[in-house]
């Protein structure tokens, strides 16, 4: 089961983070529904949940109208999901304990008219400390703690940067496959975004957006000194660079700026600009407006 079967567009608010958890529990529950059918049935009661706390439950309906299309019994789904409830409720467990299938739970919901607490229906049992701090709190020095590892900062930074790009129904291609081989590459590089042409130059054949999100200063210098070279030499689209995180904007911001603004006068159109996250939501919101097309 793949995730590209499922029309997530359609999901509005919930289309990203679903996304997530179908790729990270959902869709490997659901290939194994036969032997383990209760983790599934739970998905579906969490995204449920989740849809009616974001005030879009029309987004869930859609869903389970995909799995529909794609011949899964949604009809069977619908009848466990208020299994599941009861069957994890804490008031309402011992009286299933017994019953180890969901659907001989289902059936004796049906045969004895039995329901959940009022107050209770849309309640999952999620475990009651899902979160693990990552250090003891401290609103005095906010940058005092763990710091992400390098990949887990990317990835913030590059979702920060496509809610906007979807708000604003700006159509882009994440994680593109570039024309070109670039320093110290054996294939072809990957672009964070390409952004589709606009009416007017310099954007009239598209751009690129590259995110540096850095929670530390060590990880910036060599890294931004090869996309500077990269962006000189190979690519075909002026480029967007977003520096931002605490390593950019609290030890090194200013510093990289001054030395890629330098950099940019010798790239000419090559280099749009640096910029924070901040500045770009900023820019974006006021020179490349809201599209009246939807975000690809």
């Amino acid at each position: 089961m793949q995730i590209e079967l499922f029309n997530t567009e359609r999901y509005g608010v919930m289309a990203l983070p679903w996304r997530r958890r179908l790729k990270g529990r959902g869709l490997p529950s659901l290939n194994s529904y036969i032997q383990n059918e209760s983790l599934w049935i739970g998905e579906l009661c969490s995204m449920e949940d989740e849809a009616h706390q974001e005030g879009c439950p029309e987004a869930f309906n859609y869903f389970m109208s995909d799995l529909e299309k794609i011949g899964l019994p949604v009809g069977q789904f619908k009848r466990l999901m208020p299994a599941w409830r009861y069957k994890t409720n804490p008031l309402t467990a011992p009286k299933v304990a017994h019953l180890p299938m969901l659907v001989q739970v289902a059936g004796k919901i049906d045969s004895e008219q039995l329901a959940l607490p009022s107050n209770q229906v849309m309640v999952t049992t999620e475990p009651c400390t899902p979160n693990r701090l990552a250090a003891p709190l401290n609103f005095e020095d906010l940058s005092k703690g763990e710091k992400l590892l390098p990949h887990t900062a990317g990835r913030i930074g590059e979702e920060s940067v496509e809610t906007v790009l979807k708000r604003l129904n700006i159509s882009y291609t994440a994680q593109f496959i570039a024309p070109f081989i670039g320093w110290g590459k054996s294939k072809q590089s990957r672009v964070d975004f390409k952004i589709a042409a606009f009416d007017d130059e310099p954007l009239d054949r598209g751009f690129y957006i590259e995110v540096k999100w850095r929670n530390r200063q060590i990880s910036a210098d060599d890294n931004l000194t090869a996309l500077l070279h990269n962006i000189e030499a190979w690519y075909d689209l002026p480029t967007l660079v977003l520096y931002d995180g605490e390593g950019a904007v609290k030890e090194a911001f200013d510093t990289v700026k001054h030395q890629m603004e330098r950099k940019r006068r010798k790239l000419s159109e090559k280099l749009l600009a640096v910029m924070t996250f901040n500045e770009f939501v900023l820019w974006a919101q006021t020179q490349l407006g809201q599209q009246a097309g939807v975000a690809a």
